[in-house]
């Protein structure tokens, strides 16, 4: 039954179909859903013991993806059908999309942090899912490596709005993803042919051209659509992750470690069940391959004021995002930091 407690993304997903069977535009139902279960989770703070998210967890990622891959390729067969309505399409793209971008993008992301060949495959087909494949790289060698820095494409700069950042972000992720493929590549043999980005191109090219050929040009589009709503719902969650909270040099120009301070945290239990953990990301930094069931709250790690579902409802407005947050950055450096050797 402990499992029971992280089935909201399957609960969640199954809605889709569902609610498509009463009515084409029903599922937009299931994005208020999502947003309305987080703000209310986030009232019911009662850490529980979870021994089956601890040992066996890594099982329900596992088990999300090829569910999540099916409900997108149902969707796409969907909306390629010649009686398909604009607002039957909308509504599968924005509840696919969501559901991917939020729990689909979650278990991808364990399955990267994975030492298991089988698990990484795993996570790159849900990331093919909804067409970034790159974010496998450029999430484990770039923004673990450099988050709260100028170089990291997914660490937002004070001042920098969401939509500024979500372009940035887009190209810089490619680059940096690119950059890391060229220096593993260059001493090897046909160094072009084992760069993975070039292979992951091929790969969506595939995917694209087979979705077309099967179903039509309205089921390539559908996949494109869907993965833009994705990667949007992905890139607001980096954004609200470590808004302004940058490492500074030391006075002989070494750079501050990464802490438990440099990421935002929200770590309501309730609400970290159905978003396996990830709320406690100071945690989830300071352990990468840690399973999502032992990620715990750190002492001092920064609060959002609002949550993540309120903290990303809030930065789709970038004045009220501004007032709140730049508030909350004021308060945190004015207080006391650790002192590192020069």
């Amino acid at each position: 039954m402990a499992a029971l407690r992280y089935s909201g993304p399957f609960l969640f997903l199954a809605s889709i179909p569902l609610l498509h069977l009463l009515a084409p535009a029903d599922p937009f139902a299931t994005v208020a859903l999502i947003l309305f279960s987080l703000v209310l989770a986030e009232r019911f703070s009662r850490q529980q013991e979870n021994r089956f998210a601890e040992t066996n967890g890594h099982l329900l990622p596992i088990l999300y993806i090829p569910l999540q891959l099916a409900v997108t390729l149902w969707a796409a067969h969907r909306a390629s059908r010649p009686d398909a309505g604009g607002w039957e399409i909308a509504s599968l793209v924005a509840s696919v999309g969501a559901t991917t971008g939020i729990f689909g993008v979650l278990a991808a992301h364990e399955m990267a942090h994975s030492r298991s060949r089988a698990k990484r495959a795993l996570g790159l087909a849900m990331l093919s899912g909804m067409t970034y494949r790159h974010f496998d790289i450029a999430h484990v060698y770039g923004h673990h490596r450099w988050a709260g820095t100028e170089r990291d494409a997914s660490t937002a700069r004070r001042g920098e709005n969401l939509y500024a950042f979500f372009l940035r972000t887009l190209v810089r992720q490619v680059a940096m993803a690119y950059e890391f493929e060229t220096r593993r590549c260059a001493k090897k043999p046909f160094p072009a042919f084992r760069n993975r980005l070039w292979r992951d191109a091929l790969i969506m090219a595939a995917i694209y051209g087979a979705l077309w050929y099967v179903w039509g040009r309205m089921a390539a589009a559908f996949l494109a659509l869907e993965s833009f709503v994705g990667i949007f719902v992905l890139e607001v969650f980096n954004y609200t992750a470590h808004y302004g909270l940058m490492r500074e040099r030391t006075s002989g120009g070494t750079l501050e470690p990464m802490s438990h301070r440099h990421a935002w945290n929200s770590s309501a239990p309730a609400a970290n069940l159905l978003i396996f953990n990830m709320g406690r990301h100071s945690d989830h930094h300071a352990r990468a391959a840690a399973v999502y069931g032992t990620l715990r709250p750190m002492d001092g790690a920064p609060e959002l004021p609002g949550s993540y579902a309120g903290s990303i409802v809030m930065a789709l407005i970038p004045p009220l995002w501004r007032r709140v947050m730049d508030g909350e950055l004021d308060r945190i450096e004015t207080a006391p930091k650790p002192v590192y050797p020069a």
